[in-house]
């Protein structure tokens, strides 16, 4: 029977661990291990870009069928390794989905493969059926379910640091704070950033401007005392609300008199409520004139939603962003999947130790298969990572450096 094991959560204790229930797993089977074997693969051991949760979430998804169809186990450690315990399980069908999720991070050193055939630093097997292998796997879990009482300690730690910083949002005072939001003024917190086309020596072109309202400014207006950020669920529900009090902000403009478009960063479940029909109505012919840009993480978590709001969306005659993805991510994804009108990948210093030629042919390969007309850099501080974006083929740019662009060009210098 199939088992999915998971310690992403962070809402069970030490000792109710996935490590722990791995654990057990072994000592239930320790006196019949006969067609058994494990595989740890080794995503701790990424580069920090790579472990992104919605990255580890993905590479989970690539043992549905395995794990479906066969006697195996599939858990996720709270270091983010993956362990796979199969029995009787065809050993090259295993090899073959391990492969793939090779595949999705193939940028990484981790992948590479030693070409004796004999090391491989990605994952390691053991043969469980064996007595040594059987030791050797339980010590290593073992140790990480030591490494998983630390790491909850740490959260602890931070939990109380975070308290330090105001009293956490808790679902007996979101109610309250829900309320504050929905009667305070937010009009004069909207502020606004550029998305601008560059060309090397040319002249730059506005394709839209974003706006939007700090959460931090949120929470100095409305609850200066609590923390909003402790619990991403009761945040995201947060989130809804500004989105809602967004909306109602902007449907009070003239759409006829905007000269550039704007982009507006909502909820999947905001663009299918009443609220945003309400917007609608208000922009009434000028839709062209609005991007609604949504979140790779609620993407993923409403995939279906998530397609439908985009076709409706277009339907009428809006463009749709898909946010939230780095440069090193386009390589997880079909992004024609998602038919959206533009991606927004986000710049980040670790970018800036990423040379050699090999690594921008393969970075100018995925943005030319992604579309460079669809691709925006994000987070964009310093004219080096206009300069890199360029240098693969991305010529729309977002950020605070290119706020500062926008603001000598509309000062009638041109020329960026």
């Amino acid at each position: 029977m199939a088992e999915w094991g998971t310690a992403s959560t962070g809402m069970t204790s030490a000792s109710s661990s996935v490590e722990n229930t791995l654990i057990s797993r072994l000592k239930r089977i320790e006196h019949n291990t006969s067609g058994y074997f494990a595989i740890q693969i080794h995503l701790s051991h990424l580069r920090k870009g790579n472990r992104q949760a919605h990255f580890i979430q993905i590479a989970t998804r690539t043992f549905d069928n395995l794990v479906e169809g066969n006697d195996a186990s599939l858990f996720t450690m709270t270091n983010q390794d993956l362990v796979l315990v199969c029995r009787n399980v065809d050993v090259d069908v295993v090899d073959t989905v391990i492969d793939k999720v090779r595949g999705l991070f193939s940028e990484d050193p981790l992948t590479e493969v030693d070409e004796s055939g004999f090391e491989d630093n990605f994952s390691t097997w053991y043969d469980l059926s064996n007595s040594e292998d059987f030791a050797s796997f339980f010590s290593v879990i073992a140790d990480l379910s030591l490494e998983a009482e630390r790491l909850q300690a740490e959260k602890i730690s931070q939990r109380d640091k975070d308290k330090a910083a105001g009293e956490p949002l808790e679902a007996a005072n979101l109610s309250e704070i829900n309320m504050k939001l929905m009667r305070s003024r937010i009009a004069d917190l909207l502020q606004h950033q550029t998305c601008l086309l560059v060309r090397s020596g040319g002249a730059g072109e506005v394709v839209f401007r974003e706006h939007f309202v700090s959460m931090a400014q949120v929470r100095e207006r409305i609850a200066p005392d609590k923390n909003l950020f402790a619990s991403p669920w009761l945040f995201q529900y947060l989130t809804e609300t500004l989105d809602r009090r967004i909306l109602s902000v902007l449907a009070e403009w003239d759409f006829s008199e905007i000269e550039d478009p704007i982009s507006i960063n909502l909820n999947v479940s905001t663009i299918l409520s009443r609220d945003f029909q309400a917007f609608h109505k208000a922009v009434g012919d000028h839709t062209h004139k609005v991007v609604i840009e949504m979140h790779i993480i609620d993407v993923f978590a409403d995939t279906k939603n998530f397609g439908y709001a985009r076709d409706s969306l277009q339907d009428r005659g809006y463009r749709v962003l898909v946010d939230g993805l780095d440069p090193m991510s386009l390589q997880f994804f079909e992004v024609s999947k998602f038919a959206a009108d533009f991606i927004k990948i986000g710049w980040n210093q670790s970018l800036q130790e990423e040379d050699g030629k090999s690594r921008l042919e393969e970075m100018r390969k995925i943005i030319l298969s992604a579309g460079r007309e669809s691709v925006i850099l994000g987070r964009v501080d310093t004219e080096k990572a206009v300069k890199w974006g360029l240098g693969i083929g991305v010529s729309r740019f977002q950020g605070f450096f290119i706020d500062r662009l926008a603001e000598v060009a509309g000062s009638g210098k041109k020329t960026l």
